[in-house]
């Protein structure tokens, strides 16, 4: 099943697994100027997926280069209310394609403090926009939709848009075929980004420090990608100078939240 996904500021087409996702965000990184230059200083024409690292790139008369991707994810509540809806999302996707219905899933979280009269409801709304918790399940989360859904049925032209209550919270969910024969799926939210979290990124560059070995098995030379792709972090000028401790040769951020960043990460070794 393949996809339409909103990444670094462009609708791409992406199969629907963790290989499809992993050649979206290689080919980003390959597009950037940074990515660019990788390839060139390394003699990279052609590629194949492993899975330790994720791409082997072999070269005649070259070392084989490696590159493993790692997704960044900073625990905040409303990354976790928002992947929780993601997941379900999916989910009632998956459902309807099976039924051969190409669905674009939007979903919204109703915020009474938006139309509230009082005061401190608005100021709280516009100080902490957006929902950080979800009271249902994944999988009551999906039942719920796809009931709603069928209840009225996918409409071949338009929208289909039902308000779902759950739980003590009203969902808003809007189908249509917009991509057909592709199926997408959103969930809108906002919230205060996370500024520059370094500690963070570096257990995340950890954690894939610790399986270098048996990376380095199937190449010769092994860099690492990092990728931001969430609207809840925001990286400065820093992140620059910022030193991160890694043992790959070289470790990259690509940014893909909004538009298409690559940073190459300034890197000591390991003691």
């Amino acid at each position: 099943m393949s996809e339409v996904v909103h990444k670094g500021g462009q609708f791409i087409i992406q199969e629907d697994s963790q290989k499809g996702k992993e050649a979206t965000y290689l080919a980003l990184f390959a597009r950037h100027k940074i990515g660019i230059k990788w390839a060139e200083d390394n003699g990279i024409t052609t590629k194949k997926s492993c899975e330790c690292p994720d791409f082997i790139f072999e070269v005649p008369d070259r070392p084989t280069i490696g590159l493993e991707i790692v997704n960044f994810i900073c625990d905040n509540d409303k990354n976790k209310a928002t992947m929780r809806l993601e997941r379900a999302a999916k989910k009632v996707v998956g459902y309807f394609k099976q039924k051969g219905i190409p669905l674009s899933l939007v979903i919204d979280v109703y915020d009474p403090r938006e139309n509230s009269i009082k005061w401190k409801d608005l100021v709280d709304a516009y100080n902490n926009p957006g929902f950080d918790r979800i009271n249902a399940s994944v999988e009551e989360l999906k039942d719920s939709f796809i009931s709603a859904l069928e209840s009225e049925g996918i409409k071949d032209f338009g929208v289909t848009k039902k308000w779902v209550d759950l739980n003590g919270q009203t969902f808003i969910v809007c189908a249509s075929r917009m991509h057909e024969p592709n199926t997408s799926y959103h969930v809108n939210n906002m919230g205060v980004c996370i500024d520059d979290p370094f500690d963070e990124l570096q257990e995340t560059i950890d954690s894939k420090n610790m399986k270098f070995e048996s990376y380095k098995k199937n190449c010769d030379e092994c860099d690492l990608l990092v990728v931001v792709d969430n609207v809840f972090v925001h990286f400065s000028e820093k992140l620059q100078k910022h030193e991160f401790k890694s043992v790959f040769r070289n470790v990259y951020l690509l940014d893909v939240s909004f538009d298409c960043k690559v940073t190459k990460l300034k890197l000591s070794e390991i003691c």
